[in-house]
């Protein structure tokens, strides 16, 4: 029985289908232009478009169970080409953002929380897995870390507990391999709180350099981060940061409670991807 990943050309998909691979299994992946997945060659790669929720038939015909992330216009739909093609698990890269007060009514916790209400209603078994702000997010500094090594903020002191993707991708393969997580909502973070401030510190640390924060307006942050992501998205990234500073966010401890092994550091996750600040 093979494992579907969907956004195997992810950070965590990729991870995903890593680990799924060093564990034995046999492992599919969709993408809408499969030629541009580079994936290991047992990989069986399907065309596959989230928009088309129908077009998902061929990759998921005989599939147990899905990795499946939470962009989706139409979740509904293509639960129930899942449910159709006989998968009876589907592991969910949701949010944390679902549990926050007023998450129904927040552009980020909306759009997860009505993936994970199609699933449940589906009937399906189900992980959600519930990351809170990825560490990742850092690479979107890697501009000007490397031509001015600086890193333009509105509120650097905003306090996060960035995770790892990579510890996302090891609770992933759990969920897919096994029994365990079923029903589970295991929430993830990063084994400690670090200001926006000082994961710049660390990245300067890393490369060996020293990397300063410029403080900026919310007008002049949304209007550079406009230029890369959509508004709606700047708005989120810029709200999110002014809502953190002062705060202190859970740690929590479902990674070592899953997998037996500590949650990887900030410093790590720079280390594992120094060159994009080089």
């Amino acid at each position: 029985m093979s494992v579907l990943v969907v956004g195997a050309s992810g950070a965590v998909g990729g991870a995903v289908v890593e680990r799924l691979l060093t564990g034995g299994e046999r492992v599919r992946a969709t993408s809408r232009d499969p030629q541009k997945l580079e994936l290991p060659d047992e990989v069986e790669t399907f065309a596959a478009d989230l928009d088309d929720p129908a077009s998902f038939g061929p990759a998921s015909a005989g599939v147990e169970r899905v990795f499946l992330y939470a962009d989706l216009e139409d979740p509904g739909a293509l639960v129930a080409q899942l449910s159709e093609s006989g998968v009876r698990h589907v592991v969910l890269l949701s949010s944390s953002s679902v549990t926050f007060p007023g998450a129904e009514d927040d552009f980020n916790g909306s759009r997860f929380l009505r993936v994970e209400r199609a699933i449940e209603q589906s009937g399906l078994a189900y992980t959600f897995l519930r990351p809170g702000g990825f560490a990742s997010n850092a690479a979107r500094w890697s501009w000007s870390v490397k031509s001015d090594s600086a890193v333009p903020l509105p509120y650097p002191d905003a306090v996060q507990a960035p995770v790892h993707e990579a510890d996302i991708a090891d609770v992933a393969a759990v969920a897919l391999t096994g029994d365990a997580l079923l029903g589970a909502t295991p929430i993830l973070t990063g084994p400690e709180r670090l200001t926006l401030r000082e994961q710049v510190a660390t990245i300067g640390s890393v490369i060996g350099r020293s990397v300063s924060v410029i403080e900026q307006t919310e007008a002049e942050s949304f209007a550079l981060l406009s230029q890369y992501v959509p508004e709606v998205w700047a708005r989120q990234i810029i709200g999110d940061w002014r809502e953190a500073v002062g705060t202190s966010p859970a740690i929590s401890d479902e990674y070592t409670r899953i997998t037996g092994r500590t949650a990887r550091s900030f410093r790590t996750w720079a280390e594992d991807h120094v060159d994009l600040f080089r």
